[in-house]
């Protein structure tokens, strides 16, 4: 089976467009931003902030930060999807967006993104298309649709461990 005809695989380590410059520390509006986002009956901080160096804060108060090292609520935001944050304003849109682009942290956290889908695509493909008999004639496909998961698991390991290691450097 050819790469082409696998799509989860094709959603793997594609990078962000050329010409993403890191927007000059005195030119931003902002610094820190903060947003709020609500999930079920909780809500939590997230705090975004450049500093000197270049190198950018991103803190969240959820549990699966803290228990993980990174959080599906940071990974939305450094893609700019704001649909669980309350009352961001386009002001702290923007504001946030020219704290992480251009970074090392924005361009990793698009990559866990990616990876996320990526692996998320497989093991739907993995439940949706498992033989129930793998042996046999069903084999090739079987360990076909393992590869596929394997893959996607490593990549996305690979992509996690760069965005907990840029959460954790600041």
């Amino acid at each position: 089976m050819s790469e082409a005809s696998r799509p989860a695989l094709g959603n793997r380590r594609r990078k962000p467009a050329f010409g993403t410059s890191i927007v000059a520390l005195d030119q931003l509006s902002r610094n820190p931003v903060e947003f709020t986002v609500a999930e079920a009956d909780r809500s939590y901080r997230i705090s975004a902030e450049r500093g000197p160096s270049g190198k950018v804060s991103l803190t969240c108060q959820c549990d699966d930060s803290h228990t993980n090292g990174w959080c599906r609520h940071r990974v939305d935001l450094l893609c700019f999807r704001y649909e669980r944050v309350g009352g961001a304003t386009a002001e702290a849109r923007h504001a946030f967006e020219a704290i992480v682009t251009g970074t090392a942290l924005g361009n990793a956290g698009g990559d866990a993104d990616r990876a996320l889908t990526a692996f998320t695509q497989c093991l739907t493909a993995f439940d949706q298309r498992r033989p129930a008999n793998a042996l046999g004639r069903n084999l090739g496909k079987f360990t076909d649709l393992i590869s596929d998961l394997a893959v996607c698991a490593s990549e996305l390991e690979d992509a996690l461990t760069t965005l907990r290691h840029l959460f954790e450097r600041v």
